[in-house]
């Protein structure tokens, strides 16, 4: 896989084979970053779902200062590890192997800018996250949460967030919803 902007664009980067992960593809990626534009610039960004961690490299190419991946799976967090330190960007990323709305309920640090939700298709775990994020104090006041998922799931947008931007990719569906 390719990283498509910014600081890194054109490095190749390791990504799942198998149905393990459902990497975005590049037209995905790229739609989700022109849209954010240079507001990605300084930001904090967490990728819940991280998989391969594409979502998280693409934002530190265009200049976000810190990322933290969190995914439940062994064999994704090892391969968001060797991204990173294949990049050599090891020093500005924490890699969490948690489940994520554990993670969510959990968490004491800082808000971030920006979140990544991308569970598996037809998981029901975007539910499951967008529950939970109204009563956790996670994402910052002005800040992004990107939620993608298969068109026959249906998603609410929860109290507290109100979605500014949707988009549908064949079977894809990428909605932008931001704190109210």
């Amino acid at each position: 896989m390719r990283i498509i902007g910014g600081k890194y664009k054109g490095m190749n980067i390791e990504a799942p084979r198998g149905l393990l992960s459902r990497p975005p593809l590049a037209l995905i990626r790229e739609s989700v970053f022109n849209i954010l534009g240079e507001w990605v610039a300084g930001k904090s960004v967490l990728d819940l779902f991280a998989g391969s961690g594409s979502m998280g490299i693409e934002a530190l190419s265009r200049g976000a200062a810190h990322l933290h991946y969190v995914d439940n799976a062994g064999r994704c967090v090892g391969m968001a590890r060797r991204n990173l330190e294949k990049l050599g960007i090891s020093g500005v990323a924490v890699v969490t192997r948690q489940n994520a709305v554990d993670f969510i309920r959990s968490w004491q640090g800082p808000c971030f800018d920006l979140i990544f939700v991308d569970p598996p298709f037809l998981s029901g775990r975007v539910e499951e996250v967008l529950a939970c994020l109204p009563a956790a104090n996670i994402l910052s006041e002005g800040g992004v949460l990107i939620c993608r998922y298969h068109r026959r799931e249906d998603v609410p947008v929860p109290g507290g967030l109100e979605m500014f931007k949707k988009r549908k990719f064949g079977e894809n569906i990428v909605v932008f919803l931001k704190r109210a």
